[in-house]
């Protein structure tokens, strides 16, 4: 393994330092993320079968993870973003999710080899990322436009999946960011950072566990179509958060440049929209 490929210890005081790193960056170029807010917005409607769940999760990470690449490397303009966008490895990516995929389906035979200590884990009501929140299954929640549930759970469901794995926001940013464009090398570059940064990955099972008690909080509490629509905002900025989060921890730890952005002066929020217009 190269020494590209050796992840290194995180430093303390990581949870603020990539707070404010973050929030630097989307002040850096306010339009290109508030169209990749769009863009995961867009995806997370869209109904999501349980079995590409990652998959799904990985695609909205290399989304994330390109834009931030690009205003990382100083690029706040709308037009130079979407053209990193173009430039992203989608076959290596492919291949990646790809053995994801496999690894799920073995799971899932497993399951099914299991099932009679199962229940009915793989019945027609368990077939969907969104019918994974059991506790939604009221009547307030069925009336709500099928659009704006899949928003909701979709959004927070693949939160939670990249916070309890945090591997795969390492391995996918691993892919994106050129280090290597082989998906297996990807997956031991992921586990590795992850056990070279226990503490780091404990923080996040823990936000990942933490994210599903408010989860049940916040959703049992829906009962208009405006206050869904809040919280399924909420839950794509927590999404968009935790892949900014990801490319924090992916930087650290492979020792990526520093951010060159900092150096660049951030616009206007009415200069930047108005070059979404033309």
């Amino acid at each position: 393994m190269s020494a590209l490929l050796k992840p290194q210890p995180v430093e303390p005081g990581w949870i603020r330092r990539w707070w404010r790193e973050s929030w630097g960056l989307m002040g850096s170029a306010p339009a290109a993320f508030l169209l990749l807010f769009g863009l995961l917005s867009a995806v997370n409607t869209a109904w999501q079968p349980l079995l590409l769940g990652i998959p799904i999760a990985c695609v909205e990470m290399t989304l994330v993870f390109s834009v931030t690449m690009a205003v990382h490397g100083g690029e706040t303009d709308l037009l130079p973003v979407l053209r990193r966008l173009g430039q992203v490895p989608w076959w290596p990516l492919f291949r990646l999710m790809l053995d994801l995929a496999v690894l799920l389906l073995i799971l899932l035979l497993l399951m099914l080899a299991l099932r009679q200590y199962l229940g009915a884990i793989l019945t027609q009501d368990h077939l969907s990322t969104a019918a994974s929140l059991h506790h939604l299954h009221t009547a307030a929640w069925d009336a709500l436009p099928l659009w704006l549930r899949s928003l909701i759970s979709n959004s927070l469901g693949n939160a939670q999946i990249l916070l309890g794995n945090v591997f795969l926001l390492l391995s996918v940013g691993v892919v994106v960011a050129g280090i290597t464009r082989t998906g297996y090398i990807a997956l031991l570059a992921g586990f590795q950072a992850v056990l070279v940064n226990v503490r780091v990955w404990l923080a996040f099972l823990l936000a990942s566990l933490a994210l599903q008690g408010l989860t049940q909080f916040l959703t049992a509490r829906l009962h208009t179509e405006p206050a869904a629509l809040f919280i399924g905002f909420l839950a794509v900025a927590l999404l968009q958060l935790v892949g900014l989060y990801g490319w924090c921890f992916l930087r650290e730890s492979f020792g990526l440049p520093g951010r060159q952005v900092q150096t660049v002066k951030a616009r206007n929020w009415r200069v930047q929209l108005h070059g979404i217009g033309g």
